[in-house]
């Protein structure tokens, strides 16, 4: 990979991707209408948000790590005991860099990103996987598909 490239790609801001546009919810939904908002949204998290003001943000993680237990009560309130209060958040004006040392740091898959206390947009991990895919076609889609693999003699006729 070329340097500069990779060093101008990592040190874009995140207002120049193209970010997810954000699911949003209400805190005091049941959990049930949350995970429902997020398979009609098709995506891997919502944002609860109240007089549009971020209060917290629930997960496919959160469903497996805090909805999968015995007697576990679908309809109390997201904000009751699920919702992740006051998650991280990165500035549009951050660096790509800069998330992926956050994300990375914290074992994120989805960042809220705000510009002036409002939030403009969610990178997701797949999101960055698809813009590397893009600065760098080919060097990604090039790759062997076991690069470590030796073969012993030639292939063909």
């Amino acid at each position: 990979m070329d340097r500069t490239r990779l060093s101008r790609f990592v040190n874009q801001r995140l207002s120049e991707l193209t970010l997810s546009e954000p699911a949003t919810v209400s805190p005091f939904i049941p959990v049930r209408q949350a995970v429902d908002a997020m398979n009609r949204f098709g995506t891997t998290c919502v944002l609860a948000v109240e007089q549009g003001e971020l209060r917290g943000i629930f997960t496919e993680r959160d469903v497996l790590t805090k909805c999968m237990v015995d007697g576990f009560d679908w309809d109390q309130p997201l904000d009751a005991s699920v919702l992740t209060k006051q998650p991280r958040v990165i500035a549009s004006t951050g660096t790509v860099a800069e998330a992926i040392a956050l994300m990375q740091q914290h074992h994120y898959r989805n960042l809220p990103v705000v510009e002036g206390g409002r939030v403009v947009g969610v990178l997701r991990l797949g999101d960055l996987l698809r813009d590397l895919a893009e600065a760098y076609p080919e060097d990604v889609l090039n790759l062997p598909p076991r690069p470590h693999q030796v073969m012993e003699q030639p292939e063909g006729g």
